[in-house]
């Protein structure tokens, strides 16, 4: 989890998403919690001298009926008809690359792999509602919107895409 949280933060605490150190803690226990699922999905690529994670992607296949919490409900409420459009799709919970490693297509490799390594041809995931270069990845990778779902770490509603 440590290797997570750290990922983490460094990919997300400089501009333009100056996430917290908590932000990424929560990001590292929600993986811990997700590890004993048998359909979680995790893909990793890790620096050339193998030390360190330079990036990572992970998720498993959403289905409303193992949702009971207050996050999920919020985004069943946000997204309103269009939830419907979630349940057996792919989850994307969290797509992140070290800074070090950006602009050379790795984020880009991680999620076609977390998605193959699925067998997914129908995915969602959550990311903020602003320009950053995870959004311009989604546009060009062919993610479209679908509604507004709960709060990004920056306290604003986030944007809900899916593909296929």
């Amino acid at each position: 989890m440590d290797e997570i949280e750290s990922l983490y933060f460094a990919a997300f605490h400089g501009p333009p998403l100056y996430e917290s150190r908590e932000a990424a803690r929560s990001f590292a226990q929600l993986y811990g919690w997700l590890l004993p699922r048998p359909d979680l999905v995790t893909v990793f690529s890790r620096t050339r001298q193998g030390a360190e994670l330079a990036g990572i992607a992970y998720g498993h296949p959403w289905r409303w009926a193992e949702q009971s919490d207050e996050w999920a409900a919020q985004l069943r409420e946000r997204l309103g008809e269009s939830a419907a459009s979630l349940e057996g799709r792919f989850a994307v919970y969290l797509l992140a690359v070290d800074p070090g490693y950006r602009g050379k297509g790795l984020g880009r490799l991680l999620l076609r792999s977390a998605l193959e390594a699925a067998g997914a041809e129908r995915a969602w995931l959550i990311t903020r509602d602003e320009q950053t270069p995870a959004m311009a990845l989604y546009t060009a990778e062919g993610w479209v919107p679908v509604g507004q779902g709960p709060d990004t770490p920056n306290g604003r509603p986030g944007l809900v895409l899916i593909k296929g």
